[in-house]
């Protein structure tokens, strides 16, 4: 079994702190509206935090796929999908992907079609 290394998802747990943010959204509405004895500038407080939180944690996941482009690992941005190799994507690339200078041009449409004559 292969181990690529396992650095931090910051977006699984942005994703997490979001819904706790929505969930903060939510009693805060009902304590505006009146359906909650509390004072309702604490969960707006809260809910400001932890969105905050979650945008914060969701750029760091970018920067950190931004500072492994160039090394053996790729990190997504995407949390669901693991860290992966340099040469298992350039595998992958080469067996299913077709490389941009071998796809053929398709010549431009000169006439004949409604569509190139409607543009």
């Amino acid at each position: 079994m292969r181990s690529a290394p396992r650095p931090r998802s910051f977006a699984f747990a942005a994703y997490l702190v979001m819904l706790l943010g929505f969930l903060f959204l939510g009693l805060f509405v009902m304590s505006l509206a009146g359906g909650v004895d509390a004072p309702s500038w604490m969960f707006g407080l809260a809910m400001a935090g932890l969105f905050a939180g979650a945008l914060t944690a969701f750029r760091m996941q970018i920067r950190l796929s931004e500072a492994t482009r160039d090394s053996d690992v790729y990190v997504s941005s995407d949390p669901l999908t693991p860290p992966l190799r340099r040469t298992d994507v350039e595998r992958y690339e080469r067996t299913y992907r077709r490389a941009p200078a071998a796809t053929a041009e398709i010549p431009p449409a000169t006439e004949g079609t409604r569509l190139y004559k409607a543009a």
